[in-house]
C-alpha cells in the first residue's frame, strides 16, 4: 500500500468513528440537532474529497493535508460540542436534583402540618424514610420512601415526582407497599393507603391514579390540592 492509500484509509477510519460519535450523541441530544446534521454535512464533504484525490504526487500530498486539516478540525468541534454537552448534562443534573428537593420540601411540610390524608387522621408524618433488610436467600432489599404518615392501624405512603408518570403509580402499587412490608414488619398487617404527589402529571397518568384508588397531589397556587375520596385499601 503506497502512501497515498494509506493515508487515505486512515482519513476514512478516522471520519467513521467521528461519525459515530456525532450519530450516538444526536440521539441523546435533539435540541443540538441542527449543529450535529451541520458537522454531518461536514463529514459528508469532506469524505468526498478523500474519494476523489487523484493519485498524481504533488496533487495527492496537497489534497490529503488539506484534508488531514479538515478531519482535524472537525475532530476539534465534536471534542468541544461533546465537553459542552457533559456540562449541560451537570447543570440540568443539579437543576433537577435541586427542583425535586423543593417538592419533597414542599409536600411534606404540608402534610406535617395537616395530618390528614383520605379523612383519616395521622399521629406521625416522616419524610425520607428507609431501611435495608437480606432476605433468608441472601437477597437484599433497599428503599427509599418520600413522606409516610403513621398511625395506630393505618400507614399512608406517599412518593413524589417532579413529573408524575403511568408507571409511578404501578411501581407504587406493586413494588413499593410491599418493599415496606418487608423493611417494616411491624406495619405490615396496617391498612395501607397511597398518594403519588408532583408538580405535573403525564398524559394519563392522573387517571391511571383515579382508576387505581391512589391519591392525588399536586399544587394549587400556593396550596397543595389533595384528591383523596377515592382511595382504596391495599
Amino acid at each position: 500500500m503506497n502512501n497515498y492509500e494509506l493515508n487515505n484509509a486512515e482519513s476514512n477510519a478516522r471520519l467513521d468513528r467521528i461519525e459515530s460519535i456525532i450519530e450516538a450523541t444526536a440521539i441523546e441530544s435533539a435540541k443540538s440537532r441542527q449543529e450535529i446534521e451541520g458537522l454531518l454535512q461536514s463529514i459528508k464533504d469532506t469524505r468526498k474529497e478523500v474519494g476523489s484525490l487523484s493519485k498524481s504526487s504533488e496533487e495527492a500530498e496537497r489534497q490529503i493535508a488539506e484534508t488531514g486539516k479538515k478531519v482535524a478540525e472537525t475532530t476539534a468541534n465534536i471534542d468541544k460540542y461533546l465537553a459542552e454537552l457533559k456540562e449541560t448534562r451537570k447543570e440540568v443534573g443539579g437543576l433537577g436534583k435541586s427542583f425535586r428537593m423543593f417538592a419533597e420540601c414542599y409536600f411534606y411540610e404540608s402534610l406535617k402540618k395537616s395530618k390528614q390524608f383520605g379523612g383519616i387522621t395521622y399521629n406521625i408524618v416522616l419524610n425520607d424514610v428507609k431501611d435495608t433488610h437480606t432476605m433468608p436467600n441472601g437477597d437484599m432489599i433497599v428503599d427509599q420512601f418520600d413522606i409516610v404518615m403513621y398511625n395506630c392501624d393505618s400507614i399512608a405512603i406517599i412518593e413524589i415526582k417532579n413529573k408524575v408518570q403511568k408507571e409511578d403509580i404501578k411501581d407504587l402499587i406493586n413494588r413499593k407497599i410491599s418493599d415496606f412490608k418487608l423493611l417494616f414488619l411491624q406495619h405490615a398487617n396496617k391498612k395501607f393507603y397511597l398518594g403519588i404527589a408532583g408538580f405535573s402529571f403525564d398524559k394519563n397518568a392522573e387517571q391511571e391514579a383515579l382508576n387505581s384508588g391512589v391519591g392525588i397531589l399536586k399544587l394549587s397556587g400556593e396550596n397543595v390540592e389533595i384528591q383523596d375520596k377515592h382511595l382504596k385499601v391495599f
